[in-house]
């Protein structure tokens, strides 16, 4: 079988002269493994370099530093390279390419390549085209990047919590509303359709906090902070609240039309109008029946 054609000449260049950009971690595991596949099978494909001129290095590391670590284990010092003439910028994001390409990161480490890429000005949509995620989903983890919310990425790592959650919790008017949501809904308390009513009942708990007038589910301020079941406690009243209140409000309504049907009734009376008129009172109909048909309009 024929060699596979390259469009870039592969050189030998000394690993001592090679700059190591951004070095990752690597896992011991998988360094063994790339180690004994280039002890017996040799290397199968050349790392990647751009050209640099320092005193100490010639070439910038692109891609391959598995590569390179497992052929110093086994004490080698040349290493087949392709030069690449591309800038600093442009080898970072090939750098990006290849390894996301190669394997999915692990969460962590997604992210703090993701926060890289912006801190490196590229656009979410670059960013996008790049990771292989949505705009929507880089978006969200920006957001929760920039406003440093940690505890929410790290719940979102673990796959504890949904990513349009985490955006939602992170919207909370307060660190401690932030935290009472998550620990309601990591302990299944709360689901999904409930967290918009939650939040909104939590940050209008602050506001009566800070000196709104209390009414419904304003509080005063609690001398300790709110459990995750006193949170749904309070959420729970509040649905009766206004329970009570849509169902009050429905019968009075019911009355109103009741009473309007009643009165109508009564003005088809000839008698009663006479009585109407002998008293002066012609006009007291209408003053009555008006604001009963727009209640009940309503």
């Amino acid at each position: 079988m024929l060699p596979e054609k390259n469009e870039f000449p592969i050189i030998q260049i000394e690993i001592a002269k090679i700059k190591f950009l951004n070095p990752r971690t690597r896992n011991k595991v998988v360094h063994e493994e790339i180690k004994e596949s280039i002890k017996k099978r040799g290397l199968s494909k050349p790392i990647s370099v751009r050209a640099i001129d320092e005193d100490d290095f010639k070439y910038a590391l692109i891609c391959g530093q598995g590569r390179i670590e497992a052929l110093v284990a086994l004490g080698e010092t040349i290493i087949p390279a392709i030069i690449r003439d591309v800038s600093e910028e442009d080898a970072y994001v090939m750098s990006l390419v290849e390894n996301i390409a190669r394997r999915r990161p692990r969460s962590n480490e997604l992210l703090q390549v993701i926060k890289d890429m912006k801190i490196r000005g590229l656009s979410d949509s670059e960013i996008s085209e790049i990771t292989g995620y949505s705009s929507n989903w880089v978006s969200s983890i920006n957001m929760l990047l920039d406003k440093g919310e940690h505890k929410l990425l790290s719940a979102v790592e673990r796959g504890n919590l949904p990513l349009y959650l985490a955006v939602q919790f992170a919207r909370c008017e307060t660190e401690e509303a932030q935290d009472i949501l998550t620990e309601a809904y990591d302990k299944k308390l709360i689901k999904s359709r409930d967290i918009i009513k939650i939040k909104y009942i939590l940050n209008q708990r602050t506001v009566g906090n800070k000196g709104a007038k209390a009414a419904g589910f304003y509080y005063h301020k609690p001398s300790k902070r709110m459990t995750a079941e006193e949170l749904i406690e309070l959420y729970e009243n509040s649905i009766a609240e206004h329970k009570s209140v849509y169902n009050n409000s429905k019968f009075i309504k019911t009355n109103l039309l009741i009473t309007n049907e009643i009165f109508n009734i009564i003005m088809m009376n000839k008698s009663f109008q006479n009585i109407l008129e002998q008293e002066n009172l012609s006009e007291l109909p209408s003053q009555i029946l008006n604001p009963v048909n727009k209640e009940v309009s309503k």
